[in-house]
Parts: structure tokens; sequence; C-alpha cells
């Protein structure tokens, strides 16, 4: 299957206030549009790959951590930010975003 239509993205909501669209899967790479509203947060977490985000619309702080680093920025509309494997990593929704996620599904 190489298209697929919207009526089969997928659609599950994650955390309050933040709703995932899975807009394809293919062999190693994942990509989903999130919606977050306002005040929603994704807790630290970390996962063994790669994570690619753009912000289509809004504003969130980013909160990246690793061998006792720690990384704190702001993203709004057309940042995109690089996750590595294995990074813990956490969102706050400062305004209602939107946002296109891409993981690499191999180590």
């Amino acid at each position: 299957m190489f298209k697929i239509a919207q009526e089969d993205q997928r659609v599950v909501k994650v955390f309050n206030g933040v709703v995932r669209r899975t807009l394809g899967c293919g062999k190693d790479v994942l990509m989903a549009k999130f919606e977050y509203d306002k005040g929603s947060a994704v807790p630290p977490h970390r996962h063994g790959f790669e994570q690619v985000t753009t912000i289509i619309k809004g504003k969130q702080k980013i909160v990246i951590r690793a061998d006792g680093d720690e990384e704190e920025f702001v993203v709004e509309s057309g940042d995109t930010y690089v996750v590595p494997p294995h990074f813990e990593h956490e969102q706050i929704t400062l305004e209602d975003s939107l946002t296109i996620d891409s993981w690499s599904m191999t180590p």
C-alpha cells in the first residue's frame, strides 16, 4: 500500500491535550502529526531511535538531557529540533501547537 488516505490514518489521544495522527509508517521511518492544547505536556521519556520534529504552528518549550547535561529552549513556527537516540526529553506547550514528527525506526 503506497497511498495512505486521511481516513486510514490512525488517531490516538496520547496525553491530556495531545493527539497524534500517524501519517505513515514504513519499514524504517514513522511520520506523525501532533496537535497540542496550550498547557499540555509530554513527560520526560527516551527511546532508542532518532526523532526530528518541525513546529508548524504554535510555541513549545523543549528540554533534552543526556550524560548529566541539559539543554532547554523554545521552538515556534518554522523551527525544527532533533533528539538523538536514548536522550531523555520532554515538551511543554506554551501555545496551541501543531507539529510534524519523524522517527527513524532502526537503531
